[in-house]
């Protein structure tokens, strides 16, 4: 009876993380299995088991597989992702994907992200889109070699109004959702080295516009740190908030092997994992949970803190950062004028 009380427990957390704020798992119930209000809270306080139709009515009515739900065991995870067929391999609908996953963070009650970055922070770089379609663009052709950038160079050109409004409404949300940040010593490094070996393999259709996404770089790091100063995320170019949109950031001195984001919150929680180059992996495995919250909590404890204090390591951190990307911009200045 323990195990069945235990799976019961999960499909309701399961749903819970698909639920708007607002909206409670109670109503959702009674009006999803046609049940009285008593009928639903003793389901909900494991007092009466569901039947088995009525699992798999909510099963199918919010996507949960019962195999996954009766699989949590310590050493095996089940985890969920895109495929990327349906990602659309194009900058439109891998926008719209990463919107849709921040919206459905924000909507569950009192959320908090963790995020350990091994290189750039993916929802910053919204501040300057030029950049962020770079990213997608060098993906695209250079990791996954899709057959439709093969003869492409990268070139100038305005983004789709349809597409900004996407990047924005993204990045907007993202703000809105307090945030602990771990960088490292290779955050942005990662994407200074996508523009040097464009530049270098003569992948730019015009190689003066290396020197635009280098002057973007510069403006984002600028940005992180104005935004670190305060501990609060804002759009580049617009003022900060006085109040909200929270955001910590420690300095990891050593490596951090991956992007891992943790999302915590009243309705439960999940674990992302970057995978494939533009893809993720999603969990709401307990086990694995624990173990990234323990991994992420050792992380931040081994860090440096840098937002609102520590002035003097906030700015080595950025001035670093800095020095190297105005250390290639002056390569590549030298380089255009033997052109």
């Amino acid at each position: 009876m323990e195990d069945i009380h235990d799976i019961q427990q999960r499909i309701f957390d399961a749903i819970k993380l698909q639920l708007p704020k607002d909206e409670k798992i109670a109503s959702v119930l009674m009006n999803t299995l046609f049940l009285s209000q008593d009928a639903v809270y003793r389901r909900l306080r494991g007092d009466v088991p569901l039947t088995i139709f009525e699992t798999k009515t909510l099963c199918e009515a919010f996507n949960i597989s019962f195999d996954e739900m009766d699989s949590y065991k310590k050493g095996r995870v089940s985890f969920t992702y895109q495929p990327l067929d349906r990602i659309g391999l194009n900058f439109e609908s891998w926008l719209t994907g990463l919107r849709d996953g921040l919206k459905q963070i924000r909507n569950m009650e009192n959320t908090r992200m963790i995020m350990s970055i091994n290189d750039t922070p993916i929802f910053q770089l919204f501040n300057l889109p030029h950049l962020t379609r770079f990213k997608f663009f060098f993906w695209a052709k250079t990791y996954l070699k899709i057959p439709a950038y093969e003869n492409e160079l990268f070139k100038r050109e305005k983004i789709d109004k349809r597409v900004l409004s996407i990047g924005i409404e993204a990045h907007n949300i993202y703000n809105s959702i307090p945030t602990t940040e771990i960088y490292s010593a290779e955050t942005l490094r990662g994407t200074l080295r996508q523009i040097q070996y464009y530049f270098d393999a003569r992948l730019f259709e015009e190689p003066a516009y290396a020197l635009e996404l280098i002057d973007n770089l510069i403006h984002l790091i600028h940005h992180l740190k104005a935004q670190t100063e305060i501990g609060r995320k804002f759009a580049f170019g617009n003022e900060a908030p006085s109040a909200g949109n929270e955001l910590e950031v420690y300095f990891n001195e050593t490596f951090i092997s991956d992007n891992t984001y943790l999302i915590q919150s009243d309705s439960g929680s999940g674990v992302y994992l970057t995978h494939n180059i533009m893809n993720y992996l999603f969990t709401t495995d307990p086990y694995y949970i624990r173990e990234s919250e323990f991994i992420l909590d050792k992380l931040v404890n081994n860090s440096n803190p840098i937002s609102k204090i520590n002035v003097k390591e906030r700015n080595r951190f950025f001035a670093e950062l800095e020095s190297n990307v105005k250390a290639f911009k002056r390569k590549v200045e030298l380089e255009l004028e033997t052109m």
